[in-house]
Order: C-alpha cells, then structure tokens, then sequence
C-alpha cells in the first residue's frame, strides 16, 4: 500500500475509532436539568421528586420551582436568576397556576399577552446562557360536579398560551395540561383523589399532589420529555422512583374474570345510544358503562350500542353476562374510547386486581366492535392496555388500537380483527388467545417487539397474521415476537414487512430453552423486512401445504363451527 494511501487508511480508522468512543461517551455524559414554575413542580407539593426519580445518576435534577409563583413573580423575585446561575443544560419551565386573575397584581398576567411574553422571555434568556428550553403545559386542578362531571378546565387559556410560544419558539414541548386531564378522567371523582394531599381538616387538596401523586405525574412528564430528546431516554429509568404496590390490600380473588358463564336466551335486539351531550329525558347514555349496565343479561340476541361521536375514557368492562354486544363507533378519529393509566396506577374499588391499567376489558362472549379508537395514552412505561379480551367469538373491524406496552392483550378465547390499526412498542400484541389479524396495519414504533404470545401447548394456533403490512414510522430494530410462555405460537402468512424488522425475526427471552419449544413461522413474507435465510434457525418458512392449514375456519372454527366473517 502507497505510503499516503496507508497514512489516510490510518486517519480514517483513528477517526472512527474517537467517534466510537465520543458517541458511548456522549450517552452517558452528564447533564443538568433545573426545574422553574410553582408549587406543582416542586419536590414537596408537585411533580418534582418523581421526575428526578425516573433518571439514571449521570443526570443531575436541580429544582428551583416555588410555591405561590406565577411567570411574573418568579422573574421579579430573583428565582429566575438562580436558574440562570445554576449552569443548567435544559431548563423545565412550567407557570400558570399562580398567573390567573384574582391572584392580585404581584403575580397575575394575562394568558394572552403579558404571560405569553414572560414565556418567550425565559426562552431567550435560556438560550442565552447556552440552556436548551422545555416549556410544560400547567398541571389542571381536579375540579368535578356534584353529580359527578368533569368541571370545566381552570388554566386552559394559559396552557394553550404555552403552547402557542413552544410553536413560536420552536421549543420542546410537553403538554402535561392535556394528559393529566386524562389522567383524571381516567380515575374517576373518587379514585382522583388517591393523588391528592388531605388538609388538616380534612379537604381534599384538589390543586397539589401527594407522593404518590408526585411519582405518577413526574414519572409521566419525564417519559413525554424522553419521546421528545435522545439525551432523556438514553438516561431514564423509570424503575427508580419505587412505586407503592397497587396490588397490596386489593382482592386477589378473580370473580369478575373467571368461573362459569350462563348459556344465553333470547331476549330480544335493541341498540342503546351514548352520547356526551345526552340529557336526562332523551334516553340516551351519557357513558358506556352506564349503556352496558341496560344490557340484558346472557341475551342470546343481539344488543347494539351506537356510540356517538366523542371521547369516553375507561375503565369500561364487558361483564362476562353482557353477551353479544356490539360497539358501534362513527369512525376512529370520532369516537375514541381512552384510557390514561398504566399498571402501576392506583386501583379505584371498581377494579379487580386483574383488570387495572386496561382501558377496555371484553369479558362476555360475541363482542364486536367496529369504526372506533381504542387506545392507552399512558406512555412507554409500564404494561398499559387499549383493549383486553377475554371471551369467544370476538370480532374487531374497521378499529384503531393505540399504545405503547401491550396496546392489545388477547388474553384467551378466539377473536378476528379485520382492517385494523394496531400500534405500539414492546408486546403490544399478546397473549393466549387463538387470534386472526386479516388486513391490517401493525405500526411499531421505537422498535420493541410486536407479539408476546403464550399459547398453551394443546392450542394449534394462536396469533396469526394474514395479508397485513408491517411498518414503523422511526425504523427501529424490531424483533417479530418474543415467547412469554414456553409454547408460543405466532405466524405471518402473505405479510408485506419493512425494513424495521429485523433480519434474524424472533427473539428467544433470554432463554435457549424456547427455542425448542415456541412455534414461529412465516409464509411468502415480503418487503426489505422479509430474509427468509436470515430468521433464526428455530423458526420456520411453511411450505405450501403447511400454510394452507391456516385458513380462518381451522383457527376459529372451534367445537361451534364459528365463522367470524359470517354476520
């Protein structure tokens, strides 16, 4: 090799090499955060010591949010040139509780002008002192009716205030007013107030968190903020903030899951309606729960439940008497039924042990569902559920399912999903069940894996896609399945698979002992996600008589002859 083509070749390689140890260097340096707003942020009265908790020890969190401060007072008091002094790397900045009218001249402004001013101010002066600004939406109070509804919002003005200068500003930002509201919907009037302080005579504080409260919301922001900079979900770790067990004192008994069901009798079709708007006089249901409650009880015929236009958050449960039922959406960006908790969350009376973190919990047998959204806005931490079934002859068309960590739990039974969007990360597609996906979009997102199943060993078949398409949005790695029980059963037939997947297909989880038991197999995969020569060496490629066994009769057929598309 010529003398300068050797010197070059040597260059290159000493220059990847730093680049190589600059890049793992650079994934663990460490990094300051200082917190700015009011009480709500702080480690006493907010979100702040949950927060801290969901990072590793190379990231250091400062918090120099004060109580009674609004975006006008914290400046005027001098905390904001502590933060400035503070050297930060990012500065967190959440304001509006204290800036509402009636909070005297000190301290309020207008959400309009004045607030919105402070805002962009703190963002120049950030980025003047070399800080990378993140602005967060106010953290709602838990205002509810009497009879109780969802009050109106308190800091919606200045939330959508924070909003408009993020856009302005082009900076981060985390929109913590919209997802503690779910979060609250998503409890309940009751169950909400497991997040708040109890005041010396007793009040609920319906402003402030407690430390339960405090580790729930903080560890929310954090994964929000993580999903937006690579430098927080290189360092988080959620697992650090110690969360109470949910399940402590709760009964361990499944009545609600298990036991003999009734063999339906006629009863009779009707369709109930639910409506957001309903009125007391117009026979509708303001809730879903409440249209489930009117269903007759092991009707062997058909009851209908136009859902209208809306957002109805969970918990809903199909009780295992509530037999063929049918939920009728007016499409999936209209009627979305959400949930905003993980498992992790705490569990309201209403709730078995078994069911929380779920949004919807399918129990009766003959469930459809159709032109609606399922989905758990919880984030990417903790198991959180879109929908879980748990019954025979479960029929999904036309739906979207959105998550992040087991977005849909097939628990058991047999069910047929049909031109569905299914998204999410780590197992968001799980489960016992003998299940059918025929034409739908599996979306993962931040890679992950798509299937967890735990097929029994005397169970066939268990999940099984046919004519799907499989795509990520990011193009992370993404394994096709993991076993979560030693028998595992998932095959692709005819799936048109992106680059995402990766070359080697399955994952064995940490254990050499599934490889000799898990049943993985594809069909005629296609797409740069198909390798065919590249898949681990314990999976399969059917043959052409091996795949024509996979036809939906044989899957679902059962003992009754059931045939899902026959309705």
């Amino acid at each position: 090799m010529p003398q300068a083509a050797f010197a070059l070749t040597l260059l290159m390689v000493m220059s990847a090499t730093a680049l190589a140890v600059t890049s793992a260097r650079a994934q663990n340096d460490p990094f300051h955060i200082v917190l700015a707003g009011d009480s709500t942020v702080t480690d006493h009265a907010g979100w702040g010591t949950g927060f801290s908790g969901s990072f590793r020890d190379h990231v250091t969190v400062t918090n120099l949010a004060k109580g009674g401060r609004s975006s006008k007072s914290f400046r005027d008091e001098g905390w904001w040139q502590q933060v400035l002094d503070a050297e930060p790397d990012y500065v967190v900045i959440q304001f509006g509780h204290n800036d509402i009218p009636g909070k005297g001249p000190e301290r309020e402004t207008d959400a309009a002008t004045t607030f919105r001013e402070n805002l962009a101010r703190y963002v120049d002066e950030a980025r003047d002192v070399g800080a990378t600004p993140i602005l967060v939406t106010s953290l709602e109070r838990r205002r509810w009716t009497d009879d109780g509804q969802w009050a109106r919002e308190t800091l919606a003005e200045y939330a959508e205030a924070t909003r408009a200068v993020a856009g302005e500003k082009d900076v981060t930002l985390i929109d913590l007013h919209a997802q503690s509201i779910d979060v609250y919907k998503s409890l309940g009037p009751e169950a909400v107030k497991d997040l708040s302080p109890i005041e010396d005579d007793g009040k609920v504080d319906e402003t402030h968190l407690n430390d339960w409260g405090g580790k729930l919301i903080g560890n929310m922001v954090a994964d929000m903020l993580r999903r937006e900079i690579d430098a927080f979900d290189e360092a988080w770790d959620w697992r650090g903030n110690a969360f109470p067990d949910v399940r402590e004192g709760k009964e361990r008994e499944r009545p609600l899951t298990h036991g003999p069901k009734e063999t339906p009798t006629p009863k009779g079709e009707s369709t109930l309606v639910v409506d957001p708007d309903a009125t007391e006089d117009s026979g509708a249901f303001r809730t879903v729960q409440a249209a489930l409650l009117a269903v007759p009880d092991n009707n062997a015929d058909r009851t209908f439940i136009d859902i209208k236009p809306g957002i109805y958050f969970g918990p809903i449960i199909v009780g295992r008497e509530k037999q063929n039922v049918t939920f009728r959406g007016h499409g999936t960006d209209e009627t979305i039924l959400t949930y905003a908790l993980n498992v992790k969350a705490p569990l309201s009376d209403s709730q078995g042990y078994f069911l929380n973190g779920c949004g919807v919990t399918v129990l009766g047998d003959g469930f459809h569902a159709e032109n609606l959204t399922f989905r758990n806005t919880s984030g990417d931490y903790g198991q959180a559920m879109a929908l879980r079934t748990q019954a025979e002859r479960v029929v999904v068309k036309d739906c979207h399912l959105l998550g992040w960590q087991d977005t849909l739990y097939t628990h058991s039974g047999r069910a047929y999903f049909e031109n569905c969007h299914i998204e999410g990360r780590v197992d968001f597609i799980y489960g016992g069940a003998a299940a059918v996906f025929k034409d739908c979009v599996i979306k993962s997102k931040r890679g992950g894996y798509v299937t967890a199943s735990r097929a029994p060993e005397e169970q066939p078949f268990g999940l099984v896609f046919m004519d799907c398409e499989l795509v990520s949005d990011d193009g992370v790695p993404t394994f096709l399945g993991r076993p979560w029980r030693p028998f595992a059963a998932v095959a692709y037939l005819n799936c048109a698979m992106g680059g995402h997947i990766r070359p080697e297909g399955w994952d064995n989880w940490r254990n050499p002992d599934n490889e000799k038991t898990a049943r993985y197999s594809e069909y005629r995969s296609t797409g740069p996600g198909a390798a065919p020569d590249a898949r681990v060496a314990w999976s399969r490629q059917l043959t052409d008589d091996e795949a024509a066994a996979y036809t939906v009769e044989n899957i679902l057929g059962g003992d009754d002859g059931w045939d899902p598309r026959a309705r």
